[in-house]
């Protein structure tokens, strides 16, 4: 008699069988094995169903939405090339833009901070392009020197995030359309750079305020809204010969730019004393040189944001750079320490020869400018890609390649 023709009442009295071995009590020397057997496998199914949640959360969501952003956005167009004339025997050097802790999507208001900073996307935009002007005039001036690449160092806080309830009382209480507009508005300022120089290297790693566990997971720099906000940044430049981009998987990068070591990150896992983070710091670019020496490698320059206080310091052989920020302050800052720093960015060159050479700290906020509005980065979230044109002003530029 085939499977197939097993009757009914047969296969039940084989359940039956199999109930009663399995109500069976075991033996007296197996009853603690089997009982430890069995929490070892409740715990390891506790342990999978996390961990399933945590997959379906982190890469289904973002994996969803990275598939869709192709279709969502549309690159922008290749502006004209410029080029400036320089002197004979004009040195070369790289040219570095820092830009980190934008935090566009934030709104302060001047009442919340006695008077001292009024803060907003709109803001956000006329400092980012009072940031570019500023780069293609100081460097259209510097006609000694030229600058076949740029290295553009992004690293982090472009959103305030999730984290703080910050998303309520953002410019448009939706984290998605705060990534969106943040992407835009990164991608203007790159198109403009770009059209001002031969070859643009964007290197992007995350800060603390994208993420999006309640505390920082180390395996997941991806799983951060800074990285969505690359993305779209990378799609909307996808048209853009001479850029590009690398984000990788990781919370901080080591880069090679001109013959000298850069190490990169945001520099929230620097501890503080008493409020003063140098001497955390000073600690980990120690070991951090050290740890690098032992792979065969040399770290220059450690580059990072988070403390939003524009700062050099030099230790042994290593220099450790520390970027501004696009806000002044927010209610946090002037109520809890009374914190307020003019809003800065900085950009510098490179000297194969000389490493780190002249340095410009930009002061980004123009208060008369900006109640009237940003004049070029105007998001459109209707037509990505489909913005105002970009004038530099600068009438000295030959539209030539």
């Amino acid at each position: 008699m085939s499977d197939s023709e097993i009757k009914p009442d047969a296969q039940i009295k084989e359940l039956k069988e199999e109930i009663k071995k399995l109500k069976k009590k075991p033996d007296s020397k197996t009853e603690v094995s089997y009982m430890a057997e069995i929490a070892s496998l409740k715990k390891e199914k506790l342990d999978l169903n996390k961990q399933l949640k945590g997959a379906i959360h982190e890469h289904g969501l973002f994996q969803a939405i990275a598939e869709e952003l192709p279709d969502l956005i549309q690159p922008m167009e290749e502006l004209p090339p410029v080029t400036v004339i320089r002197d004979k025997g004009a040195k070369e050097e790289h040219l570095v833009i820092h830009l980190s802790d934008l935090h566009a999507d934030e709104i302060v208001h001047a009442n919340q901070v006695g008077g001292t900073e009024e803060f907003n996307f709109g803001v956000a935009c006329c400092r980012a392009e009072k940031y570019v002007q500023t780069i293609l005039e100081w460097t259209r001036d510097l006609n000694k020197l030229k600058f076949p690449v740029v290295h553009i160092l992004a690293y982090g806080d472009n959103s305030s995030g999730e984290i703080h309830e910050s998303v309520g009382r953002s410019e448009f209480k939706n984290q998605f359309k705060n990534c969106l507009a943040i992407g835009q508005l990164m991608a203007l300022m790159y198109r403009d750079i770009a059209a001002a120089f031969p070859y643009v290297k964007v290197y992007c790693v995350a800060g603390n305020h994208g993420r999006r566990s309640i505390k920082k997971d180390y395996h997941g720099a991806h799983n951060n809204w800074d990285y969505l906000i690359y993305k779209m940044t990378q799609l909307h430049c996808a048209d853009i010969k001479n850029i590009e981009f690398a984000i990788p998987d990781c919370y901080s990068i080591n880069i090679d730019i001109n013959g000298h070591g850069f190490n990169i990150q945001h520099g929230d896992d620097i501890k503080s004393w008493n409020g003063i983070p140098f001497y955390g710091i000073e600690r980990k670019t120690r070991r951090m040189v050290a740890l690098q020496a032992a792979l065969g490698n040399k770290i220059d320059y450690f580059v990072m944001g988070h403390f939003h206080a524009l700062t050099n310091s030099a230790d042994l052989k290593g220099e450790t750079i520390i970027n501004g920020a696009f806000p002044a302050t927010n209610p946090y800052g002037y109520e809890s320490f009374s914190g307020y720093r003019e809003p800065m960015q900085l950009v510098h060159g490179v000297s194969k020869t000389y490493g780190a050479t002249w340095r410009l700290p930009v002061k980004i906020k123009d208060a008369a400018n900006e109640a009237k509005g940003p004049k070029r980065y105007k998001v459109d979230f209707e037509n990505f890609g489909r913005v105002v044109p970009f004038d530099s002003g600068i009438k000295t530029f030959t539209p030539t390649r």
